[in-house]
C-alpha cells in the first residue's frame, strides 16, 4: 500500500472541502474505488479520517492531537526566545530549548553566548535523549518505558568517557534529577562541555520541553552552580506561566 497515495487522500481536504465520498476521491485522484477504500480503511482505523452515516469521509480527531503538539512546540519557541536571550545575557552561556520526539530529542531554539562553544545543539538538530543535561531533564519525566525503550532498541552508546550507558546507573541519575529538579552533565555528549538543564512543564504538569545552559568546562565550573540553577528555574517559571 503506497504511503504517497494515502497522503494524497488527506491532501484533498481543506477548508472548502470538508467531506468527500469514495467516488469523489477516486475521481479526483484517478484511482480505482477499491484502492481508495483500502486506503480509507487504514486511515479510519488509525483515526485520521471518520466516516459519516451517508458514506462521506472527513478528517478525524487524531489531527486535533497532532495540531496541539505542533501548536505547543511553536508556542514554546515564541515564548522562550526572549527568556532565553535574557538568560544567555545574564549567564554569559549558551541557552538551549529541547523537546522530546519518540526516542530522541530535537533542539527547537539555541541562543549562543558571545563566546561560542562546540555543542551538539543547534536549531533543528536531533540529539540523544539519554545524555547531556538538556536531554536528561526531559528523560527524567517521560516515564520508565521511554528509558527502557532506548536500551531495548540499542539507542544508547558512548559519545565520551562520561556518557552513562548502564541502565541501572542512568535510572539512578534520573531519580536524582527528579529529586533535585534539575539535570547536570559534565562532558557526557560533548567533550569539555558542562551543562545544567531544567524541565518545562505544561498546564497538565507534563514535561513539554527542557531549558538548559551550556559552556566550556573550565568557565562553567568557576561559576556558582546553585546560582546558575536558580537562574534557569526562574527562566523556566517565566515560560510556564504562558503554557
Amino acid at each position: 500500500m503506497s504511503a504517497e497515495k494515502t497522503l494524497d487522500i488527506l491532501d484533498l481536504f481543506d477548508f472548502d472541502t470538508r467531506a468527500l465520498s469514495v467516488p469523489q476521491i477516486a475521481d479526483k485522484l484517478g484511482q480505482p474505488q477499491s484502492s481508495v477504500y483500502r486506503h480509507l480503511r487504514l486511515l479510519k482505523e488509525k483515526g485520521y479520517v471518520m466516516e459519516s452515516a451517508n458514506g462521506h469521509y472527513s478528517l478525524g480527531y487524531r489531527f486535533l492531537k497532532l495540531a496541539k503538539i505542533v501548536r505547543l512546540d511553536m508556542n514554546i519557541s515564541a515564548i522562550a526566545q526572549p527568556v532565553m536571550r535574557q538568560l544567555t545575557k545574564d549567564t554569559g552561556e549558551t541557552s538551549i530549548l529541547l523537546v522530546h520526539s519518540n526516542l530522541q530529542a530535537v533542539c527547537l531554539e539555541a541562543v549562543p553566548s558571545h563566546q561560542p562553544i562546540k555543542v551538539s545543539s543547534e536549531q533543528g538538530q536531533i540529539v540523544p535523549l539519554y545524555g547531556g543535561a538538556s536531554s536528561k531533564a526531559l528523560l527524567a519525566y517521560l516515564g520508565d518505558e521511554v528509558l527502557e525503550g532506548l536500551f531495548a532498541e540499542g539507542r544508547v552508546r558512548k559519545h565520551t568517557d562520561q556518557t552513562i550507558t548502564d541502565l541501572a546507573a542512568l535510572r539512578a541519575d534520573l531519580v536524582d534529577i527528579r529529586a533535585k529538579g534539575y539535570a547536570f552533565s559534565d562532558g557526557e555528549i560533548d567533550e569539555g562541555v558542562v551543562s545544567y538543564g531544567v524541565p518545562i512543564l505544561d498546564s497538565n504538569q507534563q514535561v513539554a520541553a527542557s531549558l538548559s545552559i551550556a559552556g566550556p568546562r573550565d568557565r562553567m565550573l568557576e561559576k556558582d552552580g546553585k546560582e546558575l540553577v536558580a537562574m534557569l528555574k526562574a527562566a523556566v517559571e517565566s515560560i510556564q506561566r504562558y503554557l
